[in-house]
């Protein structure tokens, strides 16, 4: 008969039906509703181990992403510094009072100092030297400028922010004995002489201490 498997028992006895054999059967019932649990359960298990390896990627990259913008943002705020220093001027400077003011001015982690090469792309009738600043406020490193060197009164800086998350900004000279000097200038005669290098030192929430040792150029002081 057509559509059943014939075997040697059903020839023998000269039958004309038969019966399907256990292969057959079984590969025409399908799958038990166990075997279908099963399968989903495990397609369930590997999208979740599937999902938390996605989910874990997506967070290292973000925060390999993040590391790198900050070393960025520090490096940006160190070299800016850095470039306003190698143009320190020997210009001093009268202050809102009146007063002179040395070239370099340092105290209670603030940097204060001339410097030279300010652009002038527009033909201002302004001075190419600046009067520029470094110190902390609220945990950001800030730097100002003032539009004239000479101070005028009531006049106000122009700042920028170059940097957050900043604990404290310490900044100092070194002396010929590299001792540090904490205020500039000097109360007292040097027992080391003259400085030989400026210590620019940050203290950051996340990365923690920041080490910048610069020469002092030629003429500074």
């Amino acid at each position: 008969m057509t559509g059943c498997a014939t075997n040697n028992n059903c020839l023998a006895q000269g039958s004309t039906r038969c019966t399907p054999t256990l292969t057959s059967y079984r590969r025409g019932r399908g799958f038990t509703l166990f075997e279908m649990l099963i399968a989903v359960s495990i397609f369930a298990i590997i999208g979740v181990v599937a999902f938390g390896g996605l989910g874990q990627m997506t967070r290292t990259g973000q925060a390999v992403a993040d590391a790198n913008n900050r070393l960025s943002d520090l490096q940006f705020a160190v070299v800016y510094f850095s470039r306003d220093w190698t143009q320190v001027s020997p210009r001093k400077i009268r202050n809102q009072y009146g007063d002179e003011e040395s070239n370099i001015l340092i105290e209670d982690g603030i940097i204060t100092f001339t410097r030279s090469g300010w652009s002038n792309l527009l033909g201002q009738k302004r001075s190419t030297l600046q009067r520029v600043q470094y110190l902390v406020l609220e945990n950001q490193l800030i730097r100002r400028h003032w539009r004239s060197l000479d101070q005028g009164i009531a006049e106000l800086p122009l700042q920028a922010v170059l940097l957050d998350d900043v604990e404290s900004l310490e900044v100092e000279f070194l002396d010929g004995l590299e001792k540090p000097i904490r205020v500039w200038p000097a109360d007292s005669e040097l027992d080391g002489g003259k400085p030989i290098a400026l210590v620019f030192r940050l203290d950051l929430t996340d990365i923690g201490e920041i080490t910048r040792i610069l020469e002092l150029p030629d003429g500074a002081l």
